[in-house]
């Protein structure tokens, strides 16, 4: 039988592991975003890592469109834009759906396996059982 408290540290600590390997990944992804201009290259865009607008610059000669055709390249543009943001993601995150899901099913079993739920629940009561015989805190 496997001690409780070894179990526990080591579930602990692979869980440890993984908030490790991707720490700072939410920071990273903050920071990415795409730029890029329309066919005419008269608008240029720039989107965040989840395809928010955050920057559009018009050169004056765009204007001569009229307005719908500023709202055409300003589209195209923006579509542009998402799709650089988009490519740049991949390549920051390519291969951390396969790794953190290795992590997972370590620790959990596959989806649809509940034996996984069953030693945790079996680790928890036996925890608690040891926490019962443990002495209380100092009066």
């Amino acid at each position: 039988m496997t001690d409780p408290m070894s179990a526990f540290d080591g579930l602990a600590g692979r869980i440890a592991d993984i908030e490790r390997r991707f720490a700072g990944l939410r920071d990273d992804l903050a920071e990415l975003s795409g730029t890029a201009t329309d066919e005419s290259g008269l608008v240029s865009a720039t989107v965040d890592a989840t395809g928010v607008l955050t920057g559009l610059t018009l050169a004056p000669a765009a204007l001569r469109a009229g307005t719908e055709g500023v709202a055409e390249l300003v589209l195209d543009a923006y579509r542009r834009a998402r799709t650089a943001a988009t490519e740049h993601v991949e390549k920051h995150t390519e291969g951390l759906d396969v790794t953190l899901g290795a992590g997972l099913t370590d620790l959990f079993g596959k989806p649809g396996d509940f034996s996984a739920l069953g030693r945790l629940e079996e680790t928890v009561a036996r925890l608690g059982r040891l926490d019962d015989r443990l002495p209380g805190p100092p009066a």
